[in-house]
């Protein structure tokens, strides 16, 4: 019947094409061309929901709609990168009304008024007005408060009544769901005997003797495979290799990045700028008014200050200016306002490490004559850094043993008291002990409990115009050169300092690799592209981007070219399984099975349950887990087996039955949260299959 419909509907698609033709002769083409045109209003749909057709008109308004709301909430217009979310949440509310919300009605769900009410002022409190109405005395939810709040609501400002409109106006809805997810949730019974079943699959133990060769230890050039084992093994696993509608870009990237003369610039503004800093009376309001961070007064201890100053700590005089200094990629002034005596004490020193750890007495005695031998060279003149570099056993030896500054309380005891017992710069006279060896102590501040209050000018250094017309120059220049994915891999070869990338894009992708907002590229890609061809020279804030569309993949099952590694990869696991299981088919003890691959590990594993799915040096591998508990009684053994990453034998040395108990509610819980917690989301994705959504928003947006 099936095959009857097919042939009448391709009947009907000739017929219907013959008749277009002669209408188009006798009525002409306006009635097709026009704005208000079929074909034209066919291009104003963004998709199918559910046998409805959604119209452009429709969804922009419901992305209206989000975009408000968020406004509202947030107190800003989106971003770009956020209206990209909100026109999802615009997708997934047309996908309620248009699906999700008749499986409400065939359910008989409904929401009166007095449930809307209960969900705001009654027993069944929304989380949302729960968190919104608490109290500040009892940090808790307060019902008075919301009830204050709705009895002033024509007092509200404009802004107030439309947040709360708009959300008493999706109460009903977000009920519905809860209700309709609450009959899967109350469908979901655990017998007795599955939670028996799951309480014996974590208690239950078997300890197994095991040989294991990993398909590794068969090299992967002595396994030929052909394209008819290829075709094959795709026939048969259609179903693993669907594949979504994609397209592959290969592109080069010119970035817009400052150069040494923008770098000049900005070092030259900030020097111009330090003495109108020293002077300025607002130090605050001076600081926002030039600086590109929006925080720009701090209060720091000793052991935060950036690192500049650190390094001058003890002369820091306050009301100076200090800088500019680089600093990554900007330029930083900073103004000392204040110096006070407060908080925790932080102390800076430097060490040389020479560690015992896991040495005997007698190679300890030693460790600590040749340190003692170190710290009298030093204490006669040597050069403490330069010993720190070549003595010194830790992670501070390439900084000359400089531990920087920190808090009391951070370190050992033994060497922090040291430290915070010292009370002047230098040496201390003899050998700190410590778990971790001995050490010779440098003070290099002594402890103190400063904090500097600090204002903080800085200027990210940018490309200027001329910086990004040059760049812009270059890629238009490369852009002219580059007709075809041949070209442009030759085009890179030309020029060393460029590198090609390669990206694989979805239709609602709106990143290319690290490429933020590269939607219209994405959109050229899907809608206006054949493969070879170039786009026009793409530009971005930080970036311009010369790309060609090299791979266009449909939605459907892959093509063996698609697929070629990941199906050779898996028909020669199964190739080396068979010449693994072929030489592991004697009656020989494993010890003596494994001599046929040496490296293969034969070991016990205690502790192996139904629920762990793994076995201790197989790994994760739930079939080789079933196997044994499948073994009838203690000395049975599993004839060699395709495990997940490689051959197996398996015989079973003890299974240790889970204790009897009386309740099993624990258990059964465990499996009602583990069912219910995926109801919701496999709930809309269900929904979201049934109602056969056809989503061709990639035209427009």
């Amino acid at each position: 019947m099936a095959l009857v419909n097919k042939i009448r509907e391709k009947s009907g698609l000739a017929v219907g094409v013959v008749a277009v033709g002669l209408i188009l002769f006798i009525v002409g083409g306006d009635m097709f061309f026009g704005n208000n045109s079929i074909f034209f209003a066919d291009k104003q749909n963004v998709g199918e929901i559910g046998g409805s057709t959604v119209k452009l008109k429709d969804y922009q308004a419901e992305i209206e709609v989000a975009e408000r709301d968020y406004t509202l909430q947030q107190n800003k217009t989106p971003t770009e990168a956020e209206r990209s979310q909100l026109r999802e949440q615009a997708w997934n509310q047309l996908i309620q009304a248009n699906a999700v919300e008749k499986h409400y009605e065939d359910a008989g769900i409904m929401v009166t008024e007095e449930e809307v009410v209960d969900m705001v002022q009654g027993n069944n409190i929304h989380p949302a007005v729960r968190q919104a109405f608490v109290n500040p005395q009892t940090n808790q939810f307060d019902v008075t408060l919301v009830k204050q709040y709705l009895k002033n609501y024509d007092k509200l400002q404009p802004l107030d009544r439309l947040r709360w409109d708009n959300f008493d106006a999706r109460l009903p809805q977000d009920r519905m769901r809860t209700k309709y997810e609450a009959l899967f949730k109350s469908s979901n019974y655990v017998t007795k005997a599955e939670a028996q079943r799951e309480y014996q699959g974590q208690a239950t133990k078997a300890e197994v003797k095991f040989l294991y060769v990993p398909f590794s230890m068969v090299v992967d050039s002595t396994i030929k495979v052909s394209d008819e084992e290829l075709k094959a093994y795709l026939d048969k696993n259609k179903e693993k290799y669907k594949t979504q509608s994609t397209r592959t870009l290969e592109y080069v990237q010119f970035r817009i990045e400052p150069n040494a003369k923008d770098s000049a610039f900005f070092l030259k503004e900030l020097e111009e700028t330090k003495a109108q800093f020293a002077a300025a009376t607002n130090d605050t309001a001076f600081a926002k008014a030039k600086s590109d961070v929006p925080s720009v007064l701090r209060s720091y201890a000793i052991n935060e200050l950036p690192a500049e100053l650190s390094a001058q700590a003890g002369a820091i005089v306050t009301g100076q200016v200090y800088g500019p200094y680089a600093n990554g990629g900007s330029y930083a002034l900073y103004k000392v306002l204040s110096v006070s005596n407060e908080g925790a004490f932080s102390a800076r020193a430097s060490h040389i490490l020479f560690d015992t750890r896991g040495k005997s007495d007698e190679e300890k005695k030693a460790v600590k004559a040749k340190a003692e031998g170190v710290l009298k060279e030093i204490k006669g003149g040597a050069d403490f850094a330069e010993k720190a570099r070549t003595h010194g056993s830790d992670g501070t030896a390439p900084q000359g043993g400089d531990l920087g500054w920190f808090p009391e309380g951070r370190m050992v005891p033994a060497f922090e008291k040291a430290i915070f017992s010292a009370t002047k710069k230098g040496l201390t006279p003899n050998l700190v002990e410590t778990e971790f060896g001995y050490h010779i102590v440098k003070i290099t501040e002594p402890k103190t409990n400063q904090k500097f209050k600090v204002v903080t000018i800085q200027r990210n250094i940018t490309a200027g115009d001329e910086t990004k017309d040059e760049i812009y120059a270059r890629a238009s220049q490369f852009r002219v050169e580059i007709t075809s994915a041949e070209a442009l891999a030759e085009a890179v070869k030309k020029t060393p300092t460029l590198s090609k990338m390669v990206a694989t894009v979805q239709p609602t992708s709106y990143n290319v690799n690290d490429i933020q907002d590269a939607r219209g590229l994405v959109r050229w890609a899907f809608n206006d592209a054949k493969v070879g061809d170039a786009a026009d020279l793409q530009e971005f804030t930080d970036r311009y981007v010369v790309a060609v569309l090299t791979k266009s993949q449909e939605e459907g099952t892959a093509s063996l070219d698609e697929v070629r590694d990941v199906i050779t990869a898996e028909v020669r696991k199964q190739k080396k399984a068979e010449q693994i299981i072929a030489k592991l088919s004697g009656n020989g003890s494993l010890e003596d099975l494994a001599k046929q691959y040496p490296g293969a590990i034969v070991n016990t594993a205690p502790d192996v349950t139904m629920s762990g799915a793994s076995i201790a040096e197989v790994g994760y591998d739930p079939a080789a887990v079933g196997r044994a508990f499948g073994l009838k009684k203690d000395g049975d053994r599993t004839k060699p087996f395709a495990g997940e990453s490689g051959v197996v034998i398996l015989t079973r040395v003890k299974v240790t039955a889970a204790p009897e108990i009386a309740d099993y509610n624990m258990y059964k819980s465990q499996i009602e949260q583990r069912v219910n917690g995926r109801v919701s989301y496999s709930l809309f994705e269900a929904v979201k299959d049934l109602a056969k959504i056809k989503d061709e928003r990639i035209k427009f947006f």
